[in-house]
């Protein structure tokens, strides 16, 4: 049975349509997880970008919440503008709550469009929208950012690139982190150069191509200041001061 199920997340993995279908059909646990990494074969469909795949694996039962070790659900990792729309279109209306606030940040707030339908559901608790009405609102282009740690020995940005689709501070905030191998926990502020805060999605929804960012780090334990921060010359009391 845990050959079948990974031979499953393979073949949705590789976009083996024929294969999925048939092995949908067996007793097998759709929802299974790989050990490795938690991810079942809806998160590879999603993040290989297979939508025939991700729309079968939804109607035959597959569980959009389930998490994986990194605790993102398949639209999390969703890899196009078209499969997050078959994704959405393929959960049941009993299940679209969870998904609020992935379509009013990741969707809605990118429009410029005036359609008074979509300033209903922006203003309202309607949180379905059918895929047809998506892929003309859906922005599919990545945005690149320049971005380091405040204060570090090296003072090189490195370039990442980030769908503008997926452009929240959240996920901000988890790719920073990521290629720059630290800690969300440990992260104070987020700080767009020259001197400009980050705090929501609305402020990152304003960044453009090739912005500086810098990420400064929080103080040691019981500490009110950020380690990377320049002290003030009044704790310096022991030593000499030259004008």
């Amino acid at each position: 049975m845990e050959a079948l199920e990974e031979k499953l997340r393979e073949a949705a993995c590789l976009g083996d349509l024929e294969t999925v279908e048939k092995l949908t059909k067996q007793d097998i646990n759709i929802n299974s997880k790989q050990k490795a990494n938690g991810w079942t074969a809806l998160h590879w469909a999603c993040k290989k970008g297979h939508e025939d795949i991700t729309k079968l694996l939804l109607s035959r039962g597959a569980d959009p919440t389930i998490v994986n070790n990194k605790n993102e659900t398949p639209a999390d990792i969703c890899s196009s503008p078209s499969v997050f729309n078959s994704f959405m279109d393929g959960i049941s209306l009993a299940n679209n709550r969870l998904y609020e606030f992935k379509l009013r940040t990741n969707i809605l707030k990118n429009s410029n469009q005036t359609d008074p339908t979509l300033s209903r559901i922006k203003h309202s608790n309607i949180t379905y929208m059918p895929s047809t009405m998506l892929p003309s609102i859906v922005p599919d282009e990545d945005i690149v950012l320049k971005i380091r740690i405040s204060g570090s020995n090296d003072p090189d940005f490195i370039e990442v690139e980030l769908p503008k689709w997926k452009l929240t501070y959240k996920n901000l905030l988890k790719l920073c982190c990521e290629e720059l191998q630290c800690s969300e926990d440990q992260v104070e502020r987020i700080r767009k150069l020259p001197n400009t805060r980050l705090r929501t999605d609305n402020d990152i929804g304003r960044l453009v191509n090739f912005q500086e960012i810098e990420i400064v780090m929080k103080g040691p334990p019981g500490s009110d200041k950020p380690t990377n921060c320049y002290q003030s010359i009044s704790t310096c009391k022991d030593q000499t001061i030259l004008y």
